[in-house]
């Protein structure tokens, strides 16, 4: 339920500049160049794993590797998160760069993971009979989205696989100001809205927002929270409404693009964002996630943004 993008504790470098880009770690990765690939990870990267670790592991990865194509870069609070896969969809490397970070050179590589990816060809390939729209107003950045771990933390669940966070940016940034303070991040406070005609059958509305970069509350994970009943066995939940905030009531009906509530940042939440996701019944915690059938047949992931449609 929680938006946080991949945390990494980073320390100075002290090397003034590297030679691979972003663009070119999987490149590189797939060529063997490990050494030059270690070299430009932090400080802090190199004192949690050792170079003899980092190169059974990633020699181990790339051992027959062919080639993996970009699917996700997600810009976020002067780092860059970038996703690549094999042409199998079998193996993933996910890694985090510097970008105009005070105290690190550009492209120090802050985290990076290599992963064999689960996939759940049951469900992965089927759509929701209700067609959605994205539940804003204003243009959100997708922060978890998509079809395997790398890009989507809740893929891992069956009751959250196919879920969205939607966050606000602004250059690059979800807030300015104290970032302890959730009067400072762009998508707090902002209209959330019904993604499809249907009826309230759930509805929580008094939980305390959390302080940003804070405690989050692991008991009452959804936080606020709405769930919206639309086709036979199709409900909609939209999670981490500010307290207070949600203006609809368990029997109304509503139309897509009705605004319902407030973004907030209660629940299991590190900083305000929405959680919007399709399930089989009403109780989220048993449920088995959908994968979402939205207008214009978009299919967005983590890094892309989810224009308003109606």
């Amino acid at each position: 339920m929680h938006k946080t993008s991949q945390s990494v504790r980073v320390t100075p470098s002290d090397t003034s500049e590297y030679p691979i880009h972003p663009d070119h770690l999987a490149n590189e990765l797939v060529k063997g160049n490990y050494e030059q690939i270690y070299s430009q990870t932090s400080q802090a990267f190199k004192e949690e794993v050792s170079w003899d670790t980092f190169l059974k592991v990633i020699s181990s990865f790339g051992d027959d590797a062919k080639g993996f194509q970009a699917i996700s870069e997600l810009k976020q609070d002067h780092t860059i998160r970038k996703v690549w896969v094999d042409e199998q969809q079998r193996r993933g490397i996910v890694a985090v760069f510097a970008d105009q970070l005070p105290d690190y050179p550009d492209h120090t590589i802050l985290g990076l993971r290599v992963n064999e990816l689960e996939k759940y060809p049951a469900t992965d390939h089927i759509q929701t009979q209700t067609i959605f729209s994205p539940p804003v107003q204003q243009n959100w950045q997708v922060v978890w989205g998509g079809s395997n771990t790398l890009i989507n933390y809740h893929y891992e669940y069956p009751n959250q696989r196919y879920a969205y966070d939607l966050i606000v940016t602004q250059n690059g940034s979800s807030y300015r100001g104290n970032a302890k303070k959730n009067s400072s991040y762009f998508a707090f406070g902002r209209p959330v809205t019904a993604p499809a005609d249907g009826k309230i059958i759930k509805v929580v509305n008094d939980i305390a927002d959390n302080t940003p970069v804070g405690s989050t509350n692991e008991q009452q994970p959804a936080g606020n929270y709405v769930i919206i009943q639309h086709a036979d066995r199709e409900y909609s939940m939209l999670a981490h409404f500010r307290q207070h905030s949600i203006t609809v009531q368990v029997g109304d009906t509503v139309k897509r693009g009705q605004v319902i509530g407030q973004c907030g940042n209660s629940g299991n939440s590190s900083e305000p964002h929405i959680h919007f996701q399709v399930m089989d019944q009403a109780n989220w915690a048993d449920s088995t996630s959908l994968p979402v059938q939205f207008v214009n047949n978009i299919s967005p992931i983590q890094g892309e943004v989810m224009h308003p449609s109606l």
